[in-house]
């Protein structure tokens, strides 16, 4: 195993994730991109005023306007700054294995837990579009039953051990129907299934529909047609004005704290290049 120069503690890793946030905050507003605080990162501006205690990433969305944009500008110099420490990571990028972007910090390398050593990416902040939602319940059912199955292929194929859900898979339906599966699909082909699922339509709601919440990620239009800045450590970032709306949906009585088992972190190590 290579060595790097130290391992990063938690604390830490949440004081990275800040300056990527920071520096993307300034990209944004130079470049006219509306985007929001999503996720755990609004949750914690609006309980915490900061991350949430056991937080350990950075979540971020925009509408499909402002993500599509954002693509353009980046995708032939990936990185903001001249010292090419803040990287951003694009969908069916190389050794990438998310169907959405990702800012990283390349001075870091961050290993998770049942993810192939091959596929790992510096400390992140996760960039998600937010799309609108066809309203045929049917429709709704398919599109939610072919993403479940996508998301299991990737997560499958880019699994460092033999994960309960690889062993399940291969008790089921055998090794060699199990290769047959995989042959010349690998996370790459996945994801674009999971992106090519997303058409343009017309619809009453919006939301993640890359990487959604199952039957948490619809929301009225109004929630993100403009942002409100709140306090963030010692920062104003943009929440959707509709956050209580954003946040019932997602958690439920987002002000009270959960039980310290369902306190959630991610499984990884980080360490400094």
């Amino acid at each position: 195993m290579k060595e790097y120069k130290k391992k990063i503690e938690f604390k830490e890793i949440q004081s990275l994730e800040y300056n990527l946030l920071k520096r993307f905050d300034e990209f944004a507003k130079e470049n006219n991109i509306m985007y929001f605080l999503s996720g755990g990162s609004c949750l914690g501006a609006v309980r915490h005023q900061d991350f949430i205690p056991w937080d350990d990433d950075i979540d971020v969305c925009m509408l499909r306007k402002d993500y599509d944009k954002l693509i353009a500008l980046v995708k032939d110099n990936r990185y903001l700054d001249t010292e090419r420490k803040y990287k951003f990571l694009l969908p069916l990028d190389d050794n990438y294995i998310y169907p959405y972007m990702k800012l990283v910090d390349d001075s870091t390398i961050v290993f998770e837990k049942d993810i192939k050593r091959q596929y790992a990416t510096g400390v992140w902040m996760d960039i998600f579009p937010m799309d609108i939602w066809p309203d045929e319940k049917e429709t709704l059912r398919k599109i939610m039953k072919k993403h479940r199955f996508y998301k299991m292929m990737n997560k499958i194929y880019v699994a460092g051990n033999l994960t309960t859900m690889k062993k399940n898979i291969l008790n089921i339906i055998g090794k060699g129907a199990y290769k047959i599966l995989f042959r010349n699909k690998d996370y790459k082909y996945w994801n674009k299934k999971v992106i090519d699922m997303v058409t343009p339509c017309e619809g009453t709601y919006v939301g993640d529909r890359i990487w959604p919440v199952e039957d948490k990620e619809f929301f009225s239009k109004e929630v993100f047609s403009e942002a409100k800045y709140v306090k963030f450590r010692d920062g104003m970032f943009p929440i959707p004005v509709g956050y209580e709306e954003y946040l019932s949906k997602m958690y439920g009585d987002y002000m009270k704290l959960p039980k310290e088992e369902d306190r959630v972190f991610h499984d990884f190590e980080g360490y400094i290049k």
